[in-house]
């Protein structure tokens, strides 16, 4: 008879041998895989912020002018910026008043709808009512705040990690330049982290680039051609009579006019630069949906609040110093023939100064950081005002950094006029 030959089975080592292979294996294909998903969710966000570009040229090509960041219905009693609605709109070391967000009108979202083709969103849109108001009734029902918190895919990146399901999110912001209003130029100081006050200075801090104690002509001619998109006002006689208005009938001088102060816009032929050297939009996930906070006035929030630090992102205006003496850190040059950038022009994007590409990914509490900030590793997607798309370091050097901001820096006054910007700087 004859015996039957035992199966020989895998030792215990050698169970363990191909287990190490495995995990071996596997450890080199998952930073290939997270690799590749980030890439694919990249190249999504990198279509987003094209098809928004592509928009707000639409939009520019029809007007001649790019679309203000935010609009406000000014104040009856306004005379001049230190007096607008619009300075208010910009808080102090406290936030927002909860009173102004009345007034807030609607982001430069609401002024594409069409060209995204949400006409429907863009029909229902009442343009004499706020965005949302605090008074009766509740602010989830104001037809504007419904329309406003509708989720709409191109406003969103996949890699923004700051978001809620089915509401109002956005995570892409205009280039308003480096202060949050040129008339009324008032610096902006850094969070550390959440909840934390802020350093180096308040935000009531006047930005002055003629060393003037007043804002002044100059200040405006500036601040307008270091940025493309900027926050606008009008008196509105229907808004004064709405529910969320004052019940007063504005005189004939004010009804539908824009104060001087509440009327900055870029044209098409301002930007002396190069529409593919001038940035357009940039990140950040710290803007869209909130059910409110001391930078929105306690007020829920969504992609049509035209509040400064939801809709636009500025540059570092530590360019002027800690106390916004913009003469004193910057220096005429030894000759006046334009041979070099003023030093201080690289403060626009320093590690350090918690105003950097990118510093927002420590922060959650929505409204703190006017600056690009991404949920990608190392760095973010911007849209040219040419319509490219680019992926930028949060690295980048500052002093290019500002000339990308700038879409007329060439025809700034001395000593801050800016020389061309080398593409091989900022192109990868």
């Amino acid at each position: 008879m004859k015996s039957r030959r035992r199966a020989r089975g895998f030792t215990l080592i050698e169970l363990l041998v191909v287990i190490s292979i495995i995990g071996v294996l596997v450890g080199l294909l998952l930073p290939a895989i997270n690799s590749a998903r980030e890439a694919g969710r990249r190249a999504q966000c990198q279509n987003n912020i094209r098809q928004l570009a592509l928009a707000l040229n639409a939009f520019a090509g029809r007007k001649n002018a790019y679309p203000t960041a935010g609009t406000w219905f000014e104040l009856p009693t306004a005379t001049d910026p230190s007096t607008s609605v619009l300075l208010s709109a910009l808080g102090s070391t406290s936030g927002v008043p909860p009173a102004v967000m009345n007034r807030a009108g609607y982001s430069w979202v609401e002024e594409i709808l069409g060209d995204l083709d949400q006409q429907d969103l863009a029909n229902n849109w009442t343009k004499h009512l706020p965005y949302g108001w605090t008074t009766a009734p509740d602010i989830a029902t104001q037809p504007n705040f419904v329309l406003g918190s509708t989720a709409l895919g191109v406003l969103r990146c996949p890699d923004d990690n700051n978001f809620t399901t089915n509401e109002g999110n956005l995570s892409y912001v205009v280039n308003g330049g480096f202060t949050r209003f040129p008339d009324f130029p008032l610096v902006w100081s850094g969070y550390q982290a959440d909840g934390l006050p802020a350093t180096g200075g308040t935000q009531t801090t006047f930005m002055s680039w003629d060393g003037a104690s007043a804002p002044s002509s100059f200040d405006k001619g500036v601040g307008t051609k270091l940025g493309v998109m900027f926050l606008n006002s009008v008196w509105d006689p229907e808004f004064e009579l709405s529910p969320a208005g004052s019940g007063t009938t504005l005189p004939p001088t004010l009804a539908n006019r824009q104060p001087p102060w509440g009327s900055n816009k870029t044209t098409l032929s301002a930007i002396t630069d190069g529409m593919s050297a001038t940035l357009l939009l940039g990140e950040n996930t710290l803007v869209g949906f909130s059910t409110g906070g001391p930078w929105s006035g306690n007020v829920p929030t969504n992609w049509s609040c035209p509040l400064p630090n939801f809709c636009m992102f500025i540059g570092s205006d530590n360019i002027c110093g800690p106390t916004g003496a913009c003469t004193g850190v910057f220096q005429p040059p030894a000759s006046y023939n334009n041979s070099a950038d003023d030093p201080a022009w690289r403060f626009a994007n320093v590690i350090g100064g918690f105003e950097n590409i990118g510093y927002g990914q420590v922060l959650t509490l929505k409204g703190t950081f006017p600056f690009v900030t991404s949920g990608h590793p190392t760095g973010s997607n911007f849209a040219f005002c040419d319509g490219a798309v680019r992926f930028i370091s949060n690295t980048i050097d500052g002093t290019v950094y500002s000339k990308l901001l700038s879409p007329a820096g060439s025809k700034l006054p001395l000593p801050y006029k800016q020389l061309p910007v080398s593409q091989d700087s900022f192109t990868q």
